[in-house]
């Protein structure tokens, strides 16, 4: 009888919840969070990870550490610039070394990196949930590589790497026969060491470029420019908000009021802090989901970090946050209502979009015409 009765129970419990009933079979249309989207945030094209939680697993090889010596094991990956002759795949996800090859080298120990902070947490402290360290503890980054190479005691062969995976990687191995044909016209700038997801796990990536190639930046203007745009996706609609800084804005204020029960979000979303190092300057990204909808609040911007972006560059910071949302229907005369600010008056010009509309919302607006 009490089997009977939970099974009873059980029953009553999938039919509340169900969307749908067919021939006595309950189907629940029900995603799990696995399968919900999850806001993102990318800064100068990298995902930034608000938890910063990663986990790799190179086996016995690394990590190494050597304090004696004052060295640690770090694994090498390389980038292949996409200008390069003969080599079309411009992917900026695509790194050769990883996890396999001959990829293995050093860094030095005692270098004056910079520690990653994250609203006061301990990175060295392990997750209880995960069994992991979260997040990325010490670095250096140098666009150019100078200060990075200080903190490199081994480096290895780049061509070895390139040479491995060209027997390894059916797909791509030609492209990569063309760029080892090349070496003697091409250079590596290691411009990152990196220690992500666990104590002594170090990283260094590089980007192999043209020796002799001249990058004349373009000009661009001193503005704050934003785009939101409602996009249309299989299961989810995506909010993409676009925003390239390029003037002394102090920071920069969005909130596209939403309806909350309509953003989706793998889990419960109140405030999360996504920031952003380059060099010694800091870009804090804090994104909040709440009554008001959405709301993007982006500060330190540091106008000589703007001015350093552009000189070398050609553009200044640019912030692209990824939300979502369940049903389009009322969303995009909720996105009509956006409010864009700057903390100091500056040029200021932005767009709202939907991809399930004609309609636009322009600011500044447009003379009439006449």
């Amino acid at each position: 009888m009490r089997k009977l009765f939970l099974a009873a129970i059980s029953i009553l419990m999938l039919v509340a919840c169900s969307s749908e009933s067919t021939d006595g079979v309950i189907i629940i249309n029900q995603p799990t969070k696995k399968q919900l989207p999850s806001t993102q945030v990318f800064v100068q094209g990298s995902l930034i990870d608000y938890s910063g939680t990663r986990m790799f697993s190179y086996g016995s090889a690394w990590p190494c550490v050597n304090a004696e010596e004052g060295w640690e094991a770090a694994k090498f990956s390389i980038r292949i610039d996409g200008t390069i002759p003969g080599y079309i795949n411009q992917d900026q996800a695509l790194y050769w070394g990883g996890k396999e090859g001959p990829n293995l080298g050093k860094v030095y120990i005692d270098f004056p990196y910079k520690t990653y902070d994250d609203r006061g947490l301990d990175y060295y402290q392990i997750d209880t949930k995960t069994g992991y360290n979260t997040g990325m503890f010490r670095y250096v980054l140098d666009p150019t590589g100078i200060q990075v190479e200080k903190a490199l005691k081994e480096i290895p062969d780049v061509w070895e790497i390139l040479e491995y995976w060209s027997t390894k990687d059916v797909q791509n191995k030609q492209e990569l026969l063309n760029v080892l044909s090349q070496k003697d016209k091409l250079k590596v700038i290691w411009y990152v060491a990196k220690e992500v997801g666990g104590q002594h796990l170090w990283h260094v990536n590089g980007i192999l470029v043209d020796k002799d190639k001249k990058h004349d930046p373009t000009k661009v203007g001193d503005d704050v420019e934003v785009d939101v745009h409602l996009q249309e996706h299989k299961d989810w609609n995506e909010i993409k908000t676009s925003v390239h800084i390029r003037t002394d804005a102090e920071n920069v204020h969005i909130n596209i009021p939403i309806d909350y029960n309509n953003i989706v979000e793998q889990d419960d979303f109140a405030i999360r802090i996504y920031n952003y190092y380059f060099s010694e300057y800091e870009i804090k990204n804090i994104i909040s989901h709440d009554e008001n909808g959405i709301t993007i609040n982006i500060t330190n911007i540091d106008p000589e970090l703007i001015n350093t972006l552009k000189e070398k560059y050609g553009d200044g910071i640019t912030v692209e946050i990824h939300s979502y949302c369940i049903k389009q229907d009322g969303v995009w005369e909720q996105m009509k209502e956006t409010t864009i600010s700057t903390g100091k008056p500056c040029d200021l010009k932005y767009q709202i979009t939907s991809a399930y509309t004609d309609e636009i919302v322009v600011y500044p607006v447009p003379a009439p015409e006449e």
